[in-house]
């Protein structure tokens, strides 16, 4: 019984304990809430008055900031422009030079394209004119004689043109002459030359051996090509004949120019055969080709125009002496006149001294006419009567 009473005892105790513990637990709990709630009231009201500081703040710091920035934008305004200035104003020069180099090398590659185009049609033009020159060669070989002729007679003329003579003047083509026999010559070109003597130039042969050598099998050529030098070996025959030099109203040299239109030509004649042109001009007859006859006329030119200038010379010296002769004729005149007028000068003064000097001179008896009463209109000069 004890023990169930000592347990029992335990227990309440036990109990009571608890109990006191569980009030004071509660009233603690209790006191803190009170307390909790007061501080969670003092937080919200401190929150509320951090808010509206914070707004204050916030405003007041937007309108601070906002003044600073309005004037250091003012005052940067103005030292960003004067910055800007010296910066852009290099950079605006630059463009300018930029412009003014993108304009010239407009303008000069337009000069360019306008050259270059100007350019491209002579070469055009050159090449339709080499065009229609090969067509023509090659026509001309293919052709007659009299074909082959006429083409050869163009290709001299163009010659004679480019070598600075003047047609009419300093050559004559298809002129006709008589020779010594009275048969009638007529030489491709007659050029005159500066002391009265000519030069007779003739075109006339043929280009069909060559060109059949030209388009023959190889083991064909060399047989055309000597049949050109043949042709050519005739030609040189036959011109010799004429005796050009020894026609009426020609002075010329004692050769006749033979013209081979045919550069080519020329050279395939002097390499087979090189001994064909010394025996040539021991018949007075020298073989040239567009090279060495434009070479020859334009050294004829030359001679013409010294021959000019020297005669310009000579109608110089000459009307300077005329003149110099009038001039001196002109002095002798005025020198003759100057004596006339002295001559003149003094017999005045004779006549007016024996007229105004001494006594009972002319004057002075007519001027006593006039006061003994003779009516009279008008006065002799005072300085004659004193």
């Amino acid at each position: 019984m004890l023990i169930v009473a000592a347990v029992l005892g335990f227990l309440a105790g036990g109990l009571l304990v608890g109990f006191l513990v569980y009030s004071r637990l509660r009233i603690e709990t209790n006191t803190w809430k009170t307390k909790y709630e007061l501080t969670e009231a003092s937080s919200e009201q401190q929150k509320s008055q951090t808010g509206d500081m914070q707004k204050q703040l916030t405003m007041q710091f937007e309108n601070l900031a906002q003044k600073i920035f309005d004037e250091k934008s003012t005052k940067m305004t103005d030292q960003n422009f004067r910055q800007l200035t010296g910066i852009l104003e290099p950079l605006k020069e630059r463009i300018k030079d930029f412009e003014k180099k993108v304009e010239d090398t407009y303008s000069n590659e337009r000069s360019e394209r306008s050259h270059l185009k100007g350019e491209i049609s002579k070469l055009i033009e050159l090449n339709q004119t080499m065009s229609k020159e090969a067509s023509n060669l090659a026509l001309a070989l293919k052709g007659e004689n009299k074909t082959q002729g006429n083409w050869g007679e163009m290709i001299l003329e163009n010659i004679l043109e480019r070598s600075g003579l003047r047609k009419g003047e300093e050559f004559f083509t298809q002129e006709t002459l008589r020779g010594m026999g009275g048969e009638m010559l007529r030489p491709d070109v007659i050029v005159k030359l500066p002391d009265g003597k000519h030069l007779i130039v003739d075109s006339k042969m043929t280009l069909t051996a060559y060109e059949a050598s030209v388009n023959a099998p190889e083991g064909e050529r060399e047989k055309f090509a000597m049949a050109h030098v043949e042709s050519l070996k005739r030609h040189v025959n036959d011109l010799s004949s004429k005796k050009y030099h020894l026609a009426e109203k020609i002075i010329s040299p004692d050769f006749v120019m033979l013209f081979m239109p045919l550069e080519p030509a020329f050279a395939l004649a002097f390499r087979l055969k090189p001994e064909l042109f010394e025996q040539a001009w021991d018949k007075n007859i020298a073989i040239v080709s567009p090279t060495t006859l434009l070479s020859t006329l334009r050294t004829v030119s030359s001679l013409w125009k010294q021959e000019r200038q020297q005669q310009n010379a000579l109608d110089i010296a000459k009307r300077g002496g005329e003149l110099y002769d009038k001039f001196a004729g002109i002095i002798k005149d005025l020198e003759d006149l100057g004596k006339k007028m002295t001559s003149a000068q003094t017999a005045h003064s004779d006549i007016m001294g024996k007229m105004s000097q001494g006594r009972g001179n002319l004057i002075s008896q007519v001027e006593k006419l006039k006061e003994l009463g003779a009516k009279a209109e008008k006065s002799l000069p005072a300085a004659l009567i004193d």
